[in-house]
This record gives structure tokens, C-alpha cells and sequence, in this order.
């Protein structure tokens, strides 16, 4: 899949050829609800993107993320949802990625070819094709997503079942948790961020990598860390290095390794004191056994959403739902003292390639040692 911006256009009498604007409708999930926006054509990209706060506001949230190839040869990573669309007198649900701040409205060729529709770039408009080809989801996803009512909050066993029932690729996917919160993470106190090592695993090894020089080295070493070191360590990793899930650090380091946090920031690997992830030479070999035996960290990225893996779906229901509670339980208990309103606004699991299951948040909260709202 790719998604290719930034395409030139041919300059043909006082207009741009091939850009073309039209009025879509996005609809709320239940299709109760339609917003007007005015968009733009553009047959490079594959998927439509639409601006984050209309899709917030009619309730649509992501499934997953999904890192997508630019034209440039660079790489971005975006949030994608499912969403009703009208257009030409017809309501179908089409992929979106959601759009950050200040970036237009897209309609990429997916949702054209959905409602069969083409471009005519000479004349500045669409027009129907019959008999087009709809580009569309391979039949293993769209099996797997008729056995789920998308209007439908499920209670969490039934969800964890559901979720192992419609995984469908050949590799043992991993199984995510996808939170809307009510926080604003512009604000210090609405930051909401932590750690906690899974009852049951994350059903991998996770690859531990530590700064550290002299004694406390050794004892990483000896402790199993897969990677050590200080100078070099850190030159390699800004030479773009990163064969590691877990960056582990001791204090009397941080002062070489902040540097790194350009590199290491953006991917959730710097080592943070807040996330256990600076610790004493002495605790080195807890921190790192329990990075292996699946220690998550969970927080709100700028969007305000937190992304968790929390196992694999071959673990059993009960695992899974141990993982899912434990999760959970951690999230509510660490709610930010400046939390508004509604804390959690929605719970989906997922799969590495399946659709999105929501969870019933009041199930789901009753099942855990706190409350939140």
C-alpha cells in the first residue's frame, strides 16, 4: 500500500490539470449524522484522508496504525478508520487516514473506484464508470469483518473471542488495544503514561539494549541484555541503527544518551525515568528480565490515543483476557490528576490484520480493581 504525496501538476491554460474539488459527506458510524466538506481529488493516493477533528467530532476513531511509503521514498505512519462516505447519491463505508493539522482533504482512488466513479482531469470532474473494477480488501479481511457489527460495543470475553476467531493471516498476528481518552495532552498535567509487565507475556522475545559503561555494564551483561554499551553504542544507534524493542539506561549515562532522543523519542524507545527504563546499576537485571517476560509501556501520543500490544493470537482466551484486565486496570490507575470529562472514551481490539472489535467500557472498567469515566 502506498500513499504518494506531494505530486507536481501540469499547468495546462490558467489552471492545474488533474486537480479537482468536490463536496463529500462523512457520516457518523450509525450514519445518523453526515458533515459536507470540500475535498480534493488526487488519483496518487490510495487512500482518502480526512481532517482528524471532523472525524473525531461524527465519533470515528482509528483501528490501527499503518506506515505508508511516500513518493520521496520517505516513510509516515498514520492512523486509519473506517468511515461512511456519501457521494454521487450513494452511502458506502471507505478507509481513511486521519489528517493532521493544516493538511487538506483527499479523496484517493480506493473510495472513487468503490462508487465507480473516475476522473475527468480535462473538464475538472468526476464521472461515472460502469463496470469498474472496485478496488477492494482481500476476501480473508472482508469474511473476517462480516462477522463483527460495527455498531455493536461488545462485552470483553465475547470481544477476546471474537478477535482470535477473525485473525486470519498465516503468522501468529499480535493482538492490540486502541484507547481514546478525553485528555489533552497539550496540557502537563493531562500526560498519561506508564509501564507494567503482562501477567502472561507478550508471546516474544523482546531484544534489550543498555547504556552502560564499567561495572554497570557487566552486570547488564550478566544479566542478559542482547545489546551493552556507551560511546559506540550510542554512534551506532545515530547512525540509524535500532535492532532493539527495549533501550535500557543508567543514570550516571544519560547525559551521552540524550542526545539520542531525536532518534529514539518518536519510536517509544528513550529510556524515561517515568517508565522504569533509567534505573540503578543494581536493578539492571530485574529491569531487564522483566523486559523480556513482556513489560508494555502505554501512552497518549499527541492525537491523544494510546496503542498497547498486549499478546499473540494464539495465546488462550484466558491469557488474553488476564492481559487485556491487567492492561486496563494499569490505564485506570494511572489516570492524570487534570483529567475533564469522560476519561475513556472508547476501547477497540484489534489484530495485526484485522478489523477492529469495540469493547463495552463499562464491562470492560467493572473488571478491573478502579473506575473511570
Amino acid at each position: 500500500m502506498m500513499v504518494v504525496q506531494g505530486r507536481s501538476r501540469v499547468i495546462v491554460g490558467d489552471g492545474p490539470m488533474g486537480h479537482v474539488d468536490i463536496t463529500i459527506s462523512l457520516g457518523s458510524q450509525d450514519r445518523s449524522r453526515f458533515v459536507d466538506i470540500v475535498a480534493n481529488v488526487d488519483t496518487g493516493a490510495t487512500f482518502s484522508m480526512m481532517p482528524r477533528r471532523i472525524l473525531e467530532d461524527l465519533g470515528i476513531t482509528p483501528t490501527h496504525t499503518e506506515l505508508f511509503r511516500l513518493a520521496d521514498g520517505g516513510t509516515v505512519t498514520k492512523e486509519v478508520g473506517e468511515v461512511p462516505v456519501r457521494l454521487d447519491g450513494k452511502v458506502m463505508t471507505t478507509t481513511c487516514l486521519f489528517g493532521d493539522d493544516g493538511q487538506p482533504a483527499l479523496v484517493g482512488v480506493v473510495t472513487l473506484e468503490q462508487f465507480l466513479l473516475g476522473v475527468d482531469t480535462v473538464n475538472g470532474r468526476l464521472v461515472p464508470i460502469p463496470g469498474l473494477l472496485m478496488a477492494q480488501r482481500g476476501k480473508n479481511y472482508r469474511a473476517a469483518i462480516e462477522k463483527i457489527d460495527r455498531d455493536r460495543a461488545y462485552e470483553p470475553k465475547e470481544a477476546v473471542a471474537l478477535v482470535k476467531e477473525t485473525a486470519y493471516a498465516k503468522f501468529d498476528e499480535s493482538v492490540e488495544l486502541h484507547v481514546r481518552t478525553g485528555l489533552d495532552t497539550r496540557h502537563a498535567d493531562q500526560q498519561l503514561r506508564g509501564t507494567l509487565v503482562l501477567p502472561n507475556g507478550l508471546g516474544k522475545g523482546q531484544r534489550v539494549l543498555v547504556f552502560a559503561e564499567g561495572e554497570a555494564a557487566r552486570i547488564a551483561e550478566q544479566g542478559g541484555a542482547d545489546h551493552v554499551g556507551a560511546d559506540d553504542l550510542i554512534k551506532k544507534v545515530e547512525g540509524g541503527w535500532l535492532d532493539f524493542e527495549v533501550a535500557l539506561a543508567v543514570k550516571e549515562i544519560m547525559g551521552k544518551v540524550g542526545r539520542l532522543g531525536r532518534v529514539l523519542g518518536p519510536r517509544g524507545l528513550m529510556p524515561n525515568p517515568r517508565t522504569n527504563t533509567v534505573v540503578e546499576a543494581e536493578d539492571l537485571p530485574k529491569a531487564i528480565r522483566d523486559s523480556k517476560q513482556g513489560r508494555v509501556e502505554f501512552r497518549t501520543d499527541r492525537t491523544n490515543l494510546v496503542h498497547v500490544p498486549l499478546g499473540k493470537v494464539s495465546f488462550s482466551e484466558e491469557a488474553l483476557m488476564e492481559n487485556l484486565t491487567s492492561l486496563i486496570d494499569a490505564i485506570v490507575r494511572e489516570k492524570p490528576s487534570g483529567a475533564k470529562g469522560q476519561y475513556i472514551r472508547t476501547l477497540t481490539l484489534t489484530t495485526t490484520m484485522g478489523p477492529g472489535i469495540k469493547l463495552d467500557i463499562p464491562a470492560m472498567l467493572s473488571m478491573t480493581t478502579g473506575a473511570a469515566v
